[in-house]
C-alpha cells in the first residue's frame, strides 16, 4: 500500500501523542511538531505508510537526544501482558479450539500500538474477540497449513502484543503435537516506536521456543537491517511454506504477498477500505 493523503494528518497526531509520552517539555514537545512537518515536505507518495512512523521516531529521537525514547513505553507494555499471559494461556487450554482461541488473542492484542490511528482498551479488545468471530476470517486454511507446515516465517509488530503471538506459536505447536524444522521470527533491527525489536524478542522468551532464528528488518535508520521489501526480505518469506504478517503496518507493506496469512485488527480509515472490513474489526486473511 502506498500512502494516502490523510496519511499526513494521521501522522501529526501521531506525533503530538508520542511527543507528549515521551517527554514532559512543552519546548521540545513543539519543536518536535515543527521537524516533522518540516520532514513532511519531502515525503514521497511513493511511501509507505510504516515510514512515516519511522520519520516521526527518527525526529522524536534526535530533539530529545534519546537514540529509544520507546524503551521504557516497550517495556511497560511486555510486562503488562506478561502479567496477564497465564490467565490467557487458561482460556486458551479450557477452549474447544485452542487454535482458533489463541488466533482470536493475538489479534485483539493488535490494540496495543504507539502509532495506530485509533487507540483501543486491550482488555476490552479481548473480551469482544472472545465473543465474536473474525471479520474476514479464513481460519480453515489457516488451521490446515498450521497442521501441514515445516516452517513458518512470523513478521512480528508491537512489544507487548507479542506477549499473545508466543501463546499462538505455543499453541500451533501444542496442536500441531511436534515442532517447526524452523520459526523465523521478524523484528525492526532498531528502535521504532512501539515495534518490537530483538531485545523485546528476548525479554519475553519468544527466543527459547524451538528451532527459532530472530532476523531484522530496517526500521529507516542504515545499518538496522534489509530494507522491507527488499529482495533480501522477499527471498526469507519464500525460504517458508506458513507466511504469518501480523498487524496494520505489515499488512500495509506486504499485502502483495501471495499465499500468506494476515492477522490483525482495523486501526485506520484507509486499512479499512483496502481490506474490506470496518474499524474495530479482527481480521485473519489467507491471500491466494
Amino acid at each position: 500500500m502506498k500512502i494516502d493523503l490523510d496519511c499526513l494528518s494521521c501522522t501529526l497526531r501521531m506525533a503530538s501523542r508520542n511527543a507528549r509520552l515521551v517527554t514532559k517539555d512543552i519546548k521540545l514537545q513543539r519543536k518536535i511538531m515543527i521537524e516533522v512537518i518540516k520532514s513532511l515536505e519531502s515525503v514521497s507518495w511513493d511511501f509507505i505508510p510504516i515510514e512515516l512512523a519511522f520519520i516521526v521516531n527518527r525526529v522524536i529521537s534526535e530533539v530529545t537526544g534519546n537514540p529509544d525514547p520507546f524503551k521504557e513505553l516497550r517495556r511497560r507494555s511486555n510486562d503488562m501482558v506478561l502479567k496477564i499471559y497465564p490467565e490467557l494461556k487458561k482460556i486458551v487450554e479450557s477452549s474447544s479450539d485452542k487454535l482458533e482461541t489463541a488466533v482470536k488473542l493475538s489479534a485483539a492484542g493488535n490494540s496495543i500500538d504507539l502509532g495506530a490511528y485509533l487507540q483501543l482498551d486491550l482488555h476490552e479488545s479481548i473480551e469482544r474477540a472472545m465473543k465474536g468471530s473474525f471479520m474476514i476470517n479464513d481460519y480453515k486454511e489457516f488451521r490446515e497449513r498450521v497442521l501441514k507446515a515445516e516452517d513458518m516465517i512470523y513478521f512480528l509488530d508491537n512489544a507487548g502484543e507479542i506477549v499473545l503471538d508466543k501463546l499462538l506459536i505455543e499453541t500451533m505447536l501444542d496442536v500441531r503435537s511436534r515442532p517447526f524444522k524452523s520459526i523465523t521470527l521478524v523484528v525492526k533491527g532498531g528502535p521504532a516506536i512501539g515495534d518490537a525489536i530483538p531485545e523485546d524478542v528476548r525479554y519475553i522468551g519468544l527466543d527459547k521456543l524451538p528451532n527459532v532464528e530472530v532476523r531484522s528488518v530496517s526500521n529507516g535508520v542504515e545499518g538496522t537491517g534489509p530494507w522491507m521489501s527488499s529482495e533480501v526480505v522477499k527471498g526469507w518469506i519464500r525460504e517458508h511454506d506458513l507466511r504469518i504478517f501480523k498487524g496494520q503496518a505489515n499488512y500495509e507493506t506486504y499485502d502483495d504477498e501471495a499465499d500468506s496469512f494476515f492477522i490483525l485488527m482495523v486501526k485506520c480509515p484507509i486499512v479499512a477500505k483496502a481490506i474490506g472490513a470496518p474499524m474495530g474489526s479482527f481480521v485473519l486473511k489467507h491471500s491466494r
